[in-house]
């Protein structure tokens, strides 16, 4: 005997498995804000009904170090997306339109971003301290851009590819020069595409923590790492690390649903071929 399940059955189902899927995914974010607003105590206990404090972001707001680590995030992770995409939009057009050789180039940018940070963060600590760059917020950017420019070659590549190639070739019959089809064409035809990466790589630039605890010590330090202070042999201050996270995650949050039509866009776009 086949069971067969009318569509309002089929819809009401989708919903609750997204409803589930929805609060296991968030879950560990609304502990972290009700950690924030907690007590020690309180979150110790794990209660769900507490009085409200707001003692952990007084405590991290008035900290002075919490706020230039807070400088360091934006610097870093700004610099870092203007030179990615400075450097990934004109190699991702010369891979997708062309007439070069791009297999090979194309896995290598694969393998780069495959490598793990941690395989080579002692190399690349001894360089760094060789070169005196250390505690620095140019040794983060060369770091994060390195990381970051493989990946958005590939997704840019996407992008570019999704131009249709005749248009290119008619700006090139009407003497447009390479440089002119890039600047005036191209760049407006995937600017949802190159914006789409540039938030995934202000988002992995803003998180990143291997390589700015190893290689920074207080003066170039970015945010993630402002946590690490609320915990000493005295104890971890709950409190300040949940409000700590909530500040730090805010702003990359708001910055995603600000930009979420031109991620839609971009990603569809991107999509669509190789």
């Amino acid at each position: 005997m086949t069971l067969t399940l009318s569509h309002s059955t089929k819809r009401l189902l989708l919903s609750l498995l997204c409803l589930c899927l929805g609060i296991i995914y968030l879950f560990p974010y609304a502990w972290m804000v009700l950690t924030g607003f907690r007590s020690a105590v309180d979150t110790l206990s794990l209660r769900f009904i507490f009085e409200p404090t707001l003692e952990g972001f007084r405590s991290v707001l008035g900290d002075s170090i919490f706020r230039a680590y807070m400088l360091n995030s934006i610097i870093v992770s700004t610099l870092t997306t203007a030179v990615v995409l400075t450097v990934a939009a004109p190699a991702a057009f010369a891979l997708a339109h062309l007439p070069i050789r791009g297999t090979g180039f194309l896995l290598f940018v694969l393998i780069v971003r495959m490598v793990p940070g941690i395989a080579i963060l002692i190399p690349i600590y001894l360089v760094a301290s060789r070169l005196g760059v250390l505690d620095t917020h140019g040794v983060l950017i060369v770091l994060y851009a390195t990381f970051n420019l493989p990946f958005a070659i590939w997704l840019l590549r996407g992008f570019f590819c999704d131009v249709p190639g005749e248009i290119r070739e008619a700006a090139i019959i009407d003497g447009c020069s390479e440089r002119q089809v890039f600047l005036k064409i191209m760049l407006p035809l995937t600017s949802s595409g190159i914006v789409a990466t540039g938030v995934f790589v202000f988002i992995a630039a803003w998180n990143e923590f291997l390589f700015a605890l190893a290689l920074t010590n207080s003066f170039a330090s970015t945010a993630p790492l402002a946590m690490v202070a609320f915990r000493s042999e005295y104890g971890v201050q709950w409190p300040s690390i949940g409000a700590a996270a909530f500040i730090i995650s805010t702003p990359v949050v708001l910055f995603a649903v600000v930009m979420q039509r031109f991620l839609v866009r971009g990603l569809t776009m991107g999509s669509v071929k190789g």
